[in-house]
């Protein structure tokens, strides 16, 4: 392994958020830049690009043309290329459809990755796969030292860089069940033999799963619990299965406690269709979208808006919502009861590489306190316990926890996180990426050298 004696930067993940970095750097023209002074992709794939994404049988929450966005107009002619490569000629078959089959949008992915991998190496950085990235600490002299295993060889080594960036994406830990509590109940002490999680659920093999759960049940019920994106996917997952599931009337019931918001494209649109459920905060003030980041779209729009029978759509009778009231909820608590199977679409964690400060101690991070705050601040830096950044450590992808604002807008009403390959491509990427650059302009480009450990 042959690298820079200490790296300007190191990106933990190859994903669609780490991949996305590396995408706003080539839409800012300063990839190369980026690459030069010293830079390395670490993943534990053997390609870099679409992770896990293309294991999910459910649509995106994407339109065909926002993920085309990422080749459109690009400077480097092997990624506008893409145009016609027949990934790229899958996603475009979508124009216009409410999503992307995510298995078509990993395929996109991976491919963009292959180009944007060899426009790093060719720039002089270093895209390192099968890699397994175990722990990274500060070091005496204001480094971050990380600690890579290769999985083929079971060789290990050791990285120097000035900054780091953690895209490890986001996971449910069953542990993040215990302790939580719906409708006043404790979910995994009360419920465990029939719970299951969205992110199976959503899985390729997820409707398999479900099957062998509710086999035998003549008239099977499922509750999921939850009023995010995946809860409401996963809700249409199941009515919507090939083949189709044996779902009766009221068969599957979401359990949410926040209003379920539609996005609209604008104030107007909204009250044409007799939608009046919005103020002046639930607007962005950039783009004049009403609930841009609280609104479900596309699919999970779709079914929404007909539960919630806006503009006169009507609801499928196989579902149900259900608005948990507060911390006591006895038709909550008999929903759950009486169901065959629960669905815990209750969101993601960051998966977090074990980090070290210079005296040898964890560094404890704001995201493994209770209460689930994000894993970064608004200028995507990761922030410890105490809510104070930790230097040279920036966070981007599923589960950080950004909160768009400013000049990136979002409605001022927010609350909660924002998760889109759009945003981590442009708003969210360009923020990390200069402020990579800036660190990097204040320090003298080192030169290559071997730097390998046993």
């Amino acid at each position: 392994m042959t690298l820079h004696p200490v790296l300007q930067t190191v990106i933990v993940g190859g994903g669609p958020a780490g991949t996305a970095l590396l995408t706003a750097a080539s839409k800012l023209g300063r990839l190369g830049e980026l690459a030069q002074a010293g830079l390395a992709i670490i993943d534990r794939n053997e390609r870099i690009g679409a992770g896990k994404l293309g294991g999910y049988a459910i649509n995106s929450d994407s339109t065909a043309e926002t993920f085309l966005t990422s080749i459109k107009d690009s400077t480097f002619p092997s990624i506008s290329s893409l145009a016609s490569h027949g990934a790229a000629r899958q996603i475009s078959g979508h124009i216009g459809d409410l999503g992307v089959p995510l298995t078509k949008v990993g395929d996109f992915l991976d491919v963009l990755g292959d180009r944007l991998h060899a426009l790093v190496e060719g720039a002089g950085g270093s895209v390192l796969t099968g890699q397994e990235v175990l722990r990274s600490e500060r070091t005496a002299q204001g480094l971050w030292k990380t600690r890579i295993r290769d999985r083929a060889t079971g060789g290990e080594a050791e990285i120097l860089s000035r900054t780091l960036v953690i895209a490890t994406g986001g996971h449910q830990p069953l542990s993040q069940l215990r302790g939580e509590y719906v409708a006043g109940v404790p979910l995994a002490d009360r419920y465990e033999d029939k719970l299951v999680q969205s992110d199976e659920v959503l899985s390729l093999s997820g409707l398999e799963t479900v099957r062998s759960r509710i086999a035998g049940r003549a008239r099977p019920r499922i509750a999921i619990i939850g009023g995010s994106t995946s809860a409401v996917t996963a809700a249409n997952k199941l009515l919507k299965g090939e083949p189709a599931l044996e779902l009766a009337e009221g068969s599957v019931t979401l359990l949410h406690r926040r209003p379920l918001r539609p996005f609209y494209p604008s104030a107007s649109a909204a009250l044409a269709e007799g939608y009046d459920d919005f103020g002046p905060q639930d607007i962005c003030p950039v783009s004049g979208f009403v609930y841009r980041l609280a609104g479900f779209r596309l699919e999970a729009r779709e079914l929404v808006m007909k539960a919630l029978g806006i503009g006169g759509r009507q609801n499928d009778p196989r579902f149900r919502l259900h608005r948990i009231t507060g911390p006591a909820d006895d038709e909550a608590v008999a929903i759950l009861d009486r169901a065959d199977l629960i669905v815990a679409a209750l969101g993601y964690r960051p998966h977090a590489l074990p980090l070290f400060g210079s005296d040898g101690q964890p560094i404890a991070l704001a995201s493994e306190s209770l209460g689930r705050p994000a894993m970064v601040d608004n200028q995507c830096r990761i922030v410890d316990a105490d809510g104070e950044p930790v230097p040279d450590l920036f966070g981007i992808g599923l589960a950080a926890g950004f909160v768009p604002h400013g000049d990136l807008g979002g409605e001022p009403s927010f609350s909660g996180q924002a998760n889109g390959l759009w945003l981590w491509q442009n708003g969210v990427g360009f923020r990390i990426v200069e402020q990579l650059l800036a660190q990097q302009a204040r320090r003298p480009a080192p030169l290559p050298v071997a730097r390998a450990v046993a």
